[in-house]
This record gives C-alpha cells, sequence and structure tokens, in this order.
C-alpha cells in the first residue's frame, strides 16, 4: 500500500494546527464526518436507527461483532489468517482490498485484530510526525526496536528521515553495535528493551548521543524513567498507543497528553477516591473500523494541566492494567491492591535493585523476581523486598501469604510486565 507524501504533510499540518488551537475539542467538521462514517457500519447504523445509545464497548464484545462493525466488509477469520501469517513469515505487507490487518499482542488475554486504510495510515503519520518525532529540516536516523515491522516507515522515508528497523526476534546482543555504529538520532522502543540497551551502553562505555528516546508498548516507570535518563542524557519521551489508537504524546514539558482534538474519552472511575479511571475512548478519526466508547482496562491517573499551551488532559501516570490488579479474601471480604503498592514497597526496600516481578500465582502465594546491581547479595536483598511486601499486605489486612523466588526467561518479542496477575487468568 503505497502512501502519499503530500498527504502525510497536510496531515501533519493540519495536526499541528489542532495541537496548538483545538487540543481539547473536536471540531464540528470531524464529527460531522464521523457520523457519515457510522451509517457504513451495519452494527452502528442499526443503533442510530433505533435511537439507542451506543454500548459501552470491550475487546471481547468488539471481536465478536468484528464482521458487523467494520465499514469495509472484512471477516474476521480472513483477517486473523492474514495477520497470523504475517507473524509467521515477518512480512508485514499484505493486505485485504488495500486495508493492512494488524495483530494485537494480547497482553489482556485476548487477541484482537486491527484494520487501517490507506488514508487512515496517512493520518496516524501525519500524527506520529507532529507530536512524537517532530519535526526539523535537518536529516534523523531513528532506531525501531519493534516486535513487528511496519511497511509505513519504509513509505516515508526521505532525505531527512530514515527509518532503521531492528526485529526484536533476534537476539538484543546482536544488535547493539550496528546500533552504536548507526549513531542515530532518536531511539524508538519498549521500556524493558530500553533497558537492556542502556546496561550495554553503560557496561561498554560508549557514550549515547541520541536527541531523543520514546516509550512504546510497555508501561515506563519511574525508575526506569529515571535510570534511562542518567545513560542517554536525553528527555524519554512516551508514545500512548495501543490497538484501539494512538492515544497520547509527551509534550515538550515532559508531561503526557490524551489527544482530545480527535479523541472522546470519558473517564470510568475504578475506585472509591476517583484517582483511578479507566479511559472509555471514542476515536473521530477511525473510519474502516470504528472505536465507539471503547473501555480500555488501562489504569490511568490525571494529572495537573500543563504549561505547555496545550489544554488537553495530561496523564500523571499509567498504572497498568486491570486484570492485573492482586484480588485477596480475608475474613469473607475481598480486598483489591493496586500495582502502585507492590512498586512502592520494592522501591523502600532498596535501591539496589534494576529490574523485578511480582506475580500472584495462586490465592495467596506471589513470586517473586528480582535482578540487582552486582554489589547486591541476593538473599538479603530477597529478605528485603520480602518484608516491605508482607507489610505492606498487613496494612491492608491481609496474612499467610508465601512469597517465594523465582527466575523468569525476559521474552524481548513480548510486552514485559513487573506485576502480573496469574491466578485470576486460571479461575
Amino acid at each position: 500500500m503505497k502512501v502519499s507524501k503530500i498527504s502525510i504533510f497536510i496531515h501533519f499540518i493540519k495536526h499541528r494546527f489542532s495541537r496548538y488551537f483545538r487540543s481539547n475539542k473536536i471540531s464540528a467538521s470531524r464529527k460531522r464526518q464521523w457520523s457519515k462514517t457510522l451509517l457504513k457500519s451495519p452494527f452502528y447504523q442499526n443503533i442510530i436507527r433505533r435511537k439507542k445509545d451506543f454500548p459501552l464497548m470491550d475487546k471481547k464484545l468488539f471481536m465478536e461483532n468484528f464482521n458487523s462493525i467494520n465499514t469495509v466488509k472484512i471477516k474476521k477469520n480472513e483477517a486473523l489468517d492474514v495477520a497470523f501469517k504475517s507473524e509467521e513469515l515477518r512480512d508485514f505487507s499484505p493486505t485485504i482490498h488495500g486495508i493492512s490487518i494488524g495483530l494485537s499482542s494480547g497482553t489482556s488475554g485476548n487477541r484482537g485484530v486491527f484494520l487501517t486504510s490507506k488514508s487512515e495510515k496517512e493520518i496516524w503519520v501525519g500524527a506520529i510526525l507532529d507530536r512524537v518525532i517532530g519535526f526539523s529540516i535537518k536529516k534523523r536516523r531513528i532506531a525501531l526496536f519493534l516486535r513487528a515491522n511496519n511497511n509505513l516507515y519504509e513509505a516515508i522515508q526521505s532525505k531527512l528521515l530514515s527509518f532503521i528497523f531492528f526485529d526484536l526476534k533476534t537476539s538484543l546482543d546482536q544488535h547493539i553495535n550496528p546500533l552504536i555504529n548507526l549513531r542515530a538520532h532518536i531511539l524508538v522502543g519498549q521500556p524493558s528493551v530500553l533497558m537492556e540497551i542502556a546496561k550495554a551502553y553503560k557496561t561498554l562505555g560508549v557514550k549515547a548521543a541520541f536527541d531523543k528516546v520514546i516509550s512504546v508498548a510497555e508501561v515506563l516507570e519511574d525508575d526506569q524513567k529515571e535510570f534511562l535518563t542518567s545513560i542517554f542524557k536525553c528527555q524519554i519521551d512516551q508514545m500512548y498507543q495501543c490497538t484501539e489508537g494512538f492515544l497520547g504524546y509527551t509534550c515538550k514539558k515532559g508531561k503526557l497528553h490524551l489527544n482530545e482534538d480527535w479523541l472522546r474519552v470519558e473517564k470510568k472511575y475504578i475506585d472509591s477516591e476517583k484517582t483511578r479511571f479507566h479511559p472509555v475512548i471514542t476515536d473521530y478519526l477511525r473510519t474502516s473500523q470504528p472505536i465507539v466508547r471503547y473501555e480500555l482496562n488501562d489504569i490511568l491517573h490525571q494529572g495537573l494541566p500543563c504549561d505547555c499551551g496545550s489544554k488537553s488532559t495530561v496523564i500523571q501516570k499509567i498504572e497498568g492494567r486491570s486484570d492485573d490488579v492482586f484480588k485477596f479474601h480475608q475474613n469473607g471480604k475481598e480486598i483489591v491492591i493496586y500495582p502502585d503498592f507492590f512498586r512502592r514497597a520494592i522501591i523502600l526496600s532498596s535501591d539496589q535493585i534494576i529490574n523485578y516481578c511480582v506475580t500472584l500465582t495462586h490465592e495467596k502465594t506471589i513470586s517473586l523476581y528480582l535482578e540487582t546491581t552486582q554489589s547486591a547479595k541476593s538473599s538479603k536483598m530477597f529478605e528485603s523486598v520480602t518484608q516491605e511486601i508482607t507489610k505492606m499486605l498487613f496494612n491492608f489486612g491481609i496474612s499467610g501469604v508465601d512469597i517465594i523466588p523465582t527466575n523468569i526467561e525476559l521474552n524481548q518479542m513480548s510486552k514485559f510486565k513487573r506485576i502480573r496477575n496469574e491466578y485470576s487468568k486460571t479461575i
């Protein structure tokens, strides 16, 4: 699918204008065009004609109604066939009727398929150039450490922009020297991969010269951001994107903003204090596969307004996913513990912990993986972390939880989560 660089540039200008002047408001013309799009979807056409409210959507319901939701008459089975074959052959160019097919990584436990038309790709690239990569008249090389390549990057290669794809299916060790020799201006990757690259640079004594480092796909935690900043000596930006769309970007002040000039974001609060919410998104740019009142299970915290000039909502942090919240039963009561409480307990226990993974494997069994500095004694470190977690659990009224040491094999082809609830997926 060949995209138009002229069209991309026009969308870049539109996004730039919208970011400055309509950062938290969707234009009337965009709403009118969106309404016309919905009438092409059998699923939503039926709802509109019956004058019903749009239902709250999740991945399960979305995939069950895949055939009637999309506007391009693509069947779920044929889309899955193309997506799986692309993953197997590592060739992501095949399309159906000119529509690109993508497969979500399934961190929430369910595989998803997403469709993208040529015009949607051009709009997306324009947005990425405006809000993630940034405009510059100097030549720049961008190193992409991704699970799957996107032929869009190759389509917008130019005298000013070069995209170099590093396939995560290949061992990261084999990529380090080519990356160093490339002298890329921008580095893009998920936090767990960026951490390994940073540690390699530190071990080899290589001075990083990136203008920008962009974190994608996983939750970027504060300690990771601090370490990456110390090694790469530049701002660590975030690109908040998922199967359902491009949701947010980091501004020049380092704050994560939602793209509310084309996204309507409802906040579904999940705690009594109303500090945590699920975003329920409606995307006014999606045409081949409308996203309407789609509830993500990401746990977001809203931040204070930013003085960068954008009025769009600031996200203080992405805490994780709701399916990885720990739930315990004590004295007939269900007690919910959010990921942040485990993070704080571990951070309080030592400053020599490089990485960790806390997994609920049974009703009252937690496995704990720790990666520490060379000078740290693993047995004492495990004991210290265990004490902090036990103390935190006790403050919630939970006792009798076994915490056992474990080793995990980091898979760079998968999203890495530090807090995991594997028990809930087995019951």
